[in-house]
């Protein structure tokens, strides 16, 4: 068997995401981030991880209202090992909080 990672860069959404009043008022770009690893018994498409499924999953929370990053990121890693990854790291990123900062955000990893 073989191991994979499979890298899921800068997936932008936009949400509701925070605890502040004005986080609840209007939506904020958010972008997502993963490492998924995975084994595979071949490199055929019958053997891959569906990432796609990955995506659709993390585009759903569009428009939608999460207070923690925290939480976010724990629903997306859930998901991927639902989907029968080995382990993951998801992590979100908030870009337009802070002027003076280029992102702030969370991660989560486990297996």
């Amino acid at each position: 068997m073989s191991s994979y990672r499979i890298v899921l860069e800068d997936l932008e959404i936009r949400m509701y995401l925070g605890i502040h009043d004005f986080e609840k008022t209007a939506p904020q770009r958010v972008l997502i981030c993963a490492e998924i690893d995975v084994d595979s018994r071949s490199c055929g498409k019958d053997d891959i991880f569906d990432y796609d499924r990955v995506v659709d999953f993390i585009r759903a929370f569009s428009m939608q209202f999460i207070e923690t990053q925290e939480d976010l990121v724990a629903r997306i890693h859930d998901h991927i090992l639902s989907l029968g990854a080995l382990s993951a790291t998801v992590y979100s990123r908030k870009p337009d909080v802070f002027r003076d900062c280029k992102s702030i955000g969370v991660s989560y990893r486990g297996n």
